[in-house]
């Protein structure tokens, strides 16, 4: 099965350069702007184009599609951008229009945009018309999605071939609008690491099947190591039997269990005794640990559990002025994800806030497992050098608990024995299907819904 690449600057580059040695680049952009011209008149005839455009190839995509539409006898003006250029003309344009074209920088941009650039750009957006941006909106830093001073607001982005990152990294994502593929005759480089792929339900063609003579033990048996918050470790444990994990049980030191006395029905309750990891086939520890839990209890069950591990929440924070002790042991381990949103991802690792994607892969790298770097952006590094974004979360996810349940959707998988890899991929899907239900705003709502995602997407595939 196929999955939807998303190339990097140089890759693209290597791409582009790969299709103009076999061809020219006379012929790719021309290629390029005519697609962008069929793709305008096909959604958007009887419209009128103002096409603003740089100096570069993104400029000269504009052109050709611009002359694409005057030839299909739509009206369509060209407006070249130039630095010694007054921008009060394109005001007055602006107001001519019903579209318009963004194609003023394309995927090469690497500097802060120049006042004249800043001032064009606000009165694109400031001119209340529908904005397509070609490939990229122009102000945005291709493989970060960083503002460079300041950008186009689209609403629709033509990616041009294949997607780039700051389609879906923040900030850039924000600004793309509706993303459409324009898919040229270029291919992906085929030795270029890291590979980043766009997560999607195709994952779901993998879901685990059994016979109708399953039991629970068939299903997996989750361990969730519980500490003094306990509505964090009881919200693990119930997603990982929502998905379809046969039992799912809470480990706590004796001292937490004045804090367990409302549990669901369902979830087992044992502390943390020599048979603890006996008949369990997945561990999550973090949620609602505290940050008083001793550091080497967790090192030692993490050391100790021969299957997959989910590593969140406090066992992460909690060795931010000891990193090395968790490094040594991580290094040792396979099948091991650590899910940190931005703040326990900075604890842990080095953080520059300026590429999700290599931040992530190079904490892969330092540990040689997982990391699954959340947020709405959320990245995910495996130790192959493959690297997916996830697309389809909304801001209904900045809510208590989540991260809990994304904890237990994962563990509930791989207690269902779905390949490590795939079991990532889908739990993280479904939870961005989650937060696309109109009604839930809680992480209750989203608990109630997971059965019900989970068997569209899995009738669906």
């Amino acid at each position: 099965m196929s999955f939807e690449r998303i190339l990097t600057l140089q890759q693209i580059l290597a791409s582009e350069n790969n299709f103009i040695a076999k061809n020219s680049e006379k012929i790719l952009i021309e290629y390029a702007g005519n697609k962008i011209g069929k793709y305008l008149y096909k959604h958007f005839r009887g419209k009128n184009f103002l096409f603003i455009c740089g100096h570069g190839n993104n400029g000269m995509d504009g052109k050709i599609a611009s002359n694409f539409l005057k030839k299909k006898k739509q009206v369509s003006k060209i407006y070249e951008v130039k630095t010694h250029k007054s921008s009060k003309y394109l005001e007055s344009y602006l107001k001519e229009f019903d579209i318009i074209v963004d194609s003023i920088f394309g995927s090469g941009l690497n500097r802060e945009l120049r006042k004249i650039f800043k001032k064009i750009v606000d009165l694109i957006n400031d001119s209340e018309k529908k904005v397509i941006s070609l490939d990229i909106p122009s102000g945005i830093e291709c493989d970060t999605g960083k503002i460079l001073g300041n950008v186009v607001n689209a609403d629709i982005t033509l990616c041009m071939g294949f997607f780039k990152p700051a389609h879906f990294l923040l900030p850039g994502k924000k600004y793309c609008g509706k993303k459409k593929l324009i898919r040229l005759n270029l291919k992906a480089p085929k030795r270029s690491f890291p590979k980043i792929y766009l997560n999607s339900s195709k994952i779901f063609n993998y879901l685990p099947k059994f016979d109708i003579d399953v039991n629970k033990y068939d299903k997996g048996h989750v361990l969730v190591i519980g500490g003094e918050m306990a509505g964090a470790s009881r919200m693990v444990a119930i997603a990982a039997r929502k998905i379809g994990c046969g039992l799912s049980t809470i480990g706590i030191l004796e001292k937490h269990l004045k804090f367990y006395n409302r549990l669901e029905t369902g979830t087992i309750i044992q502390t943390l005794d020599k048979n603890l990891f006996e008949k369990k086939d997945v561990l999550v520890i973090g949620p609602g640990l505290g940050k008083t839990f001793e550091k080497n209890l967790i090192l030692n069950l993490i050391k100790k559990f021969k299957g997959p591990i989910v590593v969140d929440a406090d066992a992460i924070s909690i060795f931010k002025n000891n990193k090395r002790l968790i490094y040594d042991i991580l290094v040792k381990k396979k099948d091991i994800v650590l899910t940190p949103h931005e703040g326990e991802f900075s604890r842990l690792f080095k953080y520059t806030s300026q590429s999700k994607i290599q931040e992530s892969f190079n904490a892969t790298k330092l540990i040689r497992n997982t990391i699954l770097f959340k947020g709405n952006d959320t990245v995910i590094s495996f130790k192959n050098q493959n690297i997916w974004i996830n697309d389809n979360a909304t801001n209904s996810l900045a809510t208590a608990g989540t991260g809990d349940i994304l904890c237990g959707l994962i563990s509930g998988l791989l207690a269902q024995k779905m390949n490590f890899k795939k079991a990532i991929l889908a739990a993280v899907f479904i939870q961005g299907e989650l937060s696309q239900i109109e009604n839930n705003l809680t992480a209750e709502d989203f608990l109630r819904s997971i059965p019900k995602i989970f068997l569209r997407l899995k009738n669906n595939n």
